[in-house]
């Protein structure tokens, strides 16, 4: 193990998570001489597995714990509490990312990449472009996967020309029209059967820590939103026993509806006013409904961010 570098995307990983780490392990291994190998932190959804099947592309492994000295790169993060478990034994060697930054330190030096873009992936697209590189068509085919997704093909207000012009360039090497194939993958990915409570709520979920304040936030995103009506007072029991038991003083569910481009939000712990204070509502039953929020990370953490007074 100690002569691979491991290259993982967050907990709860989502289709950029996923595809960024299989592409830059495709790259690094293609610039470099060394080994490297993509990881995935937990189960993945529907849409990605679409992507992957789409592609023809293998799952990767599961590692849900780092053994001590592991080699690792990380993508489409840089918060602790979404990164591997036993990352503080771990040698640190890169991040990639899109996010705010946040709290993980390291003791030596390490190359780090984060740009104000739609997505991980795309900033990947531009190394390959940068080293002088053509990705192959399965990897062309999940950039342009992630890209669509994190944008929700581009209506998303964390999209920008960047993303845009990756993926016009993705989708010629990958052969496919974005519309066509964004359509197909939300499809598949916003598909409700056979998933329980606790499934929907933490496939995409992530928790944040604001000073001393731990909160978390969760987003589904479908075309779809009636078919969640008859889980929703599961949902909602589920994020109460959360909050109490694992101590969070805030929980959010984005009820994301991609067609509509708004999301219901479900607010859930003690400090509920600091929702209704970041997004100027007022909650009925726990929830409110507010058109035009689509992104967690453009549209829901910085206002809560404010509104805590960090």
């Amino acid at each position: 193990m100690n002569d691979i570098i491991y290259i993982t995307g967050h907990k709860n990983p989502d289709t950029d998570s996923i595809c960024s780490a299989i592409s830059y392990s495709n790259l690094k291994n293609r610039i470099g001489k060394i080994l490297t190998k993509p990881i995935r932190l937990g189960t993945v959804s529907k849409e990605t597995q679409f992507a992957l099947t789409y592609f023809n592309v293998d799952l990767p492994e599961l590692i849900e714990k780092a053994p001590d000295k592991m080699k690792l790169i990380l993508v489409d993060h840089n918060e602790k509490s979404q990164s591997i478990n036993g990352l503080e034994n771990t040698e640190l060697l890169e991040i990639i990312d899109h996010h705010r930054i946040a709290d993980i330190q390291t003791s030596n030096p390490i190359y780090f990449r984060n740009e104000p873009v739609g997505c991980t992936a795309t900033i990947i697209t531009n190394m390959f472009i940068e080293n002088g590189l053509e990705p192959a068509k399965e990897v062309a085919g999940l950039l342009c996967s992630a890209i669509i997704s994190d944008t929700l093909l581009f209506k998303s207000p964390t999209s920008t020309q960047a993303d845009r012009d990756a993926v016009e360039k993705l989708a010629a090497i990958a052969g496919i029209d974005p519309e066509k194939y964004a359509k197909e993958m939300f499809k598949a990915g916003s598909s409700l059967l056979g998933k329980t409570a606790d499934e929907l709520f933490n496939q995409d979920f992530k928790e944040f820590h604001l000073g001393d304040l731990k909160l978390g936030v969760s987003q589904i995103s479908t075309m779809d939103t009636e078919g969640l009506k008859p889980i929703k007072p599961e949902i909602m029991s589920l994020m109460n026993n959360k909050a109490a038991k694992e101590k969070y003083h805030l929980l959010v569910l984005m009820l994301t509806d991609i067609l509509d481009g708004g999301s219901e939000l479900i607010v859930i712990g003690e400090r509920k006013d600091l929702a209704e204070k970041a997004f100027n509502i007022t909650l009925v039953d726990d929830s409110v409904y507010v058109p035009g929020i689509l992104s967690r990370k453009k549209q829901v953490i910085p206002p809560l961010t404010a509104a805590s007074g960090i």
